[in-house]
């Protein structure tokens, strides 16, 4: 058979054949309408639905929002809390946003989590428009509808975190380079660099790793001149940069009098906050100096690969750096469900050519998605340091691209009768393989904790709903792919089986969403606060057995019932309400109140924002009065040398033990004997079930130093 040739053609051309050819595409237009919408109001419903149980989110960035609410100087250095001592480790324009959005319609959770629900969606939109424009409306239909569902953008999109917007900005920056290599118009170059520079100002270095894939695809498919192109990139390249420093320069340029101390920094500067701890530190496999006791997050030089009780790899966040990292099933299920199909139906639009340079429209947006996926997973493989997986967030649009252009031409090949038709059954068996691979995990894990034998573990298996999660997903694609495969050497396809092949296609497809859908679905069903978020499909049983976060009741809870009026009440003109060790404890309190709270540490506690000689002064000229000490959790700690430990010791040593039953609630133990939040805790904010074992608790110590000035309770002695 003659082979078809999809990519030789001119863009509109070629796009104007796409639609006309018969497969996915519904034959009727007003359905073609609707179907768009229809995704994007699914996007939109699994980013806002029960958003409200979601709470602040991360407290540590919802702090500093309510401290940029305050004033501009605040603002636009990005400060942690209302009084401008540090800042948030991160550059600013997410927070901008969500800034705006609160001062809008006032300071509440939702306020803060919603802009990145509307960046979701959009997102969602803009992958449809770019897949569309060069692989025709089923293929960009299909790419929508995988983002849509994919479950680490579900529930990306519904926490305060900065990725949501990371991703909107590169899928921008993408759609302008797309243009520029199609037109080689130096402007549209341009923009796309300036996007990518704005990208650096969501979350800094991250934002880079597209850069040799837009890089290379200017250079293989831009109709200009290799001298042309030399000339563009330098241009391209002076504009990212400034683009991208003009924060941080304006930040560090600033007398350090007059601004604050840059968060998560040695040297108080913004742009080694970008170099180091969001850029070296991502990589770099952290060793703590002997005697101390923390391990950075991702780190495998002292915090162990899983916690203890674990077996393997893949618990939370902690999976050792490596070429099969991605392949662990709890990082791989929050994004890769569709990989085979994707993988296949590329290779395959791949062998159809042609690649000559200039590349044609269709193989560059090739290249650009295939790119895109590619370094990212290679960053990510190799990413010794610090590493969760809510990062893998940037690599759901390309995989979903790709998933939608695969589907497309494995569709294609098989009504053509191209020599390649039984890639599309194979597709879907290998895929729906894999899947069961990723939801093993959950069932292994059901089945380990069961008693009373193989007989009893079968019965569990059998009643549980999972079990026929998975057995609709193989039910759902063994049956459309053994009938495709009955047909695959019918030459030509007869009329009657065309649209029966077409429906059988539909209900495989069908079938290998349920499970991305469910494991979407996890992050709707049980609130998520916190920064670590992933999604889970044990949640829905209740159980957390894969690290996300099921919150028992607010973290800050506890410091804020009775530990705020205590300390307003005995408030005698001092700046700040409270000193904390670290931010953890402080951004409860502001999110709470508003009031100036002094995270002594920063983030972690490990910043040298303060000498014990100047903590000293701060206490004589009554700045401040009551110190909360306690240490990070150790799923948080940074290896490394805390500078605020020097302060907590002087702060021991120099002030006076407030009576605990002044300040804090009753603390009753809970089922497993591990203090819930509030005194002693062994989780992050908001609690992890089950999470007391192999886990340093959190002590909680309030000092007045300043007992002369009398209080409005007692004091221990």
């Amino acid at each position: 058979m003659t082979q078809p040739d999809f990519l030789g053609q001119s863009l509109r051309g070629d796009r104007d054949r796409l639609e006309s050819n018969p497969g996915l595409d519904p034959p009727h237009a007003r359905w073609t309408r609707l179907e768009l919408p229809a995704i994007l109001l699914l996007a939109l419903a699994l980013r806002l639905w029960r958003l409200d149980q979601n709470g602040f989110g991360l407290e540590y960035y919802a702090a500093a929002i309510r401290s940029m609410l305050g004033s501009w100087h605040n603002f636009f250095y990005l400060a942690f809390d209302p009084a401008g001592f540090v800042s948030v480790d991160k550059p600013p324009l997410a927070f901008w946003i969500q800034t705006a959005s609160a001062a809008l319609v006032g300071f509440r959770g939702w306020s803060l989590l919603v802009p990145q629900a509307a960046e979701g969606v959009a997102a969602v939109w803009l992958v449809w428009r770019l897949v569309r424009r060069h692989f025709g409306p089923a293929a960009g239909r299909l790419a929508a509808l995988a983002l849509a569902l994919m479950p680490v953008s579900v529930a990306v999109d519904r926490s305060n975190n900065t990725d949501s917007c990371l991703v909107l900005v590169l899928l921008l920056a993408a759609g302008a380079l797309t243009r520029a290599t199609e037109t080689g118009r130096r402007g549209w170059l341009m923009a796309a660099m300036a996007l990518v520079g704005i990208g650096f100002n969501v979350k800094m270095l991250a934002a880079f790793v597209v850069l040799p894939t837009f890089a290379l695809v200017y250079v293989l498919g831009a109709p200009v001149s290799r001298r042309r192109r030399l000339i563009d990139g330098m241009l391209g390249g002076a504009l990212l940069l400034a683009v991208s420093l003009v924060w941080v320069l304006a930040f560090d340029l600033t007398p350090a009098v007059e601004r604050p101390f840059a968060g998560s920094s040695r040297t108080n500067s913004m742009l080694e906050l970008a170099v180091n701890h969001n850029g070296l530190q991502r990589f770099l496999r952290l060793r703590p100096p002997r005697g101390d006791g923390g391990a950075g997050p991702g780190t495998t030089s002292q915090a162990p690969a899983v916690p203890p009780g674990r077996q393997g790899p893949g618990w939370g966040d902690r999976v050792p750096a490596g070429p099969l990292r991605l392949a662990d099933r709890h990082l791989a299920a929050q994004f890769a469900w569709l990989l085979p199909v994707a993988l296949a139906g590329v290779a395959l639009v791949a062998r159809q050519g042609p690649w000559r340079l200039p590349l044609a429209p269709q193989p560059a947006a090739l290249l650009l998605w295939g790119g895109w996926l590619l370094t990212y997973w290679i960053v990510y493989s190799a990413a010794g340091g610090i590493f969760h997986a809510y990062y893998l967030v940037t690599m759901a649009p390309p995989l979903a691209a790709l998933a939608g252009v695969g589907l497309v031409s494995l569709w294609r090949a098989y009504a053509q009768r191209d020599r390649m038709a039984h890639l599309l059954p194979g597709a879907l068996l290998v895929t729906a393989g894999w899947e069961a691979y990723l939801q093993s995990a959950s069932l292994l894990g059901l089945g380990e904790a069961s008693e009373g034998g193989l007989r009893a573990t079968l019965i569990g298996l059998a009643g549980d709903w999972r079990t026929w999660l998975l057995a609709a997903l193989l039910v759902g694609t063994v049956g459309p792919a053994a009938w495709l495969l009955r047909h695959v050497r019918d030459v030509p396809l007869p009329d009657r089986h065309r649209r029966r092949a077409g429906g059988m296609v539909g209900v495989g497809v069908a079938a290998l969403l349920v499970l991305p859908t469910a494991w979407a679905v996890s992050n709707l069903w049980t609130g998520i606060r916190g920064g670590m978020v992933s999604a889970d499909l044990s949640r829905l049983t209740g159980r957390n057995d894969r690290g996300g976060w099921i919150p028992a009741r607010a973290w800050g809870a506890a410091l804020t019932e009775k530990l705020v009026p205590f300390l307003l009440a005995n408030r005698q003109g001092e700046r700040y309400l409270l000193a904390t060790s670290n931010a953890f404890l402080a951004a409860p309190i502001i999110v709470q109140t508003g009031e100036a709270v002094m995270a002594m540490g920063g983030f972690l506690g490990t910043d040298p924002i303060l000498s014990p000689e100047r903590l000293e002064r701060l206490i004589a000229d009554k700045e401040v009065r009551f110190f909360l000490v306690g240490e990070v959790p150790a799923w948080a700690a940074v290896g490394g040398p805390a500078p605020a430990r020097r302060l907590t010791e002087w702060v021991r040593m120099h002030g006076t033990p407030v009576d605990p039953a002044v300040w804090r609630p009753p603390l009753p133990a809970d089922a497993s004997g591990a203090l819930p939040p509030g005194g002693s805790t062994p989780g992050p904010p908001g609690g992890r079930r089950g999470f007391g074992r192999g886990f340093r608790a959190i002590n909680w110590e309030l000092y007045d130093l300043r007992p002369d000035a009398g209080l409005m309770a007692g004091v221990a002695g």
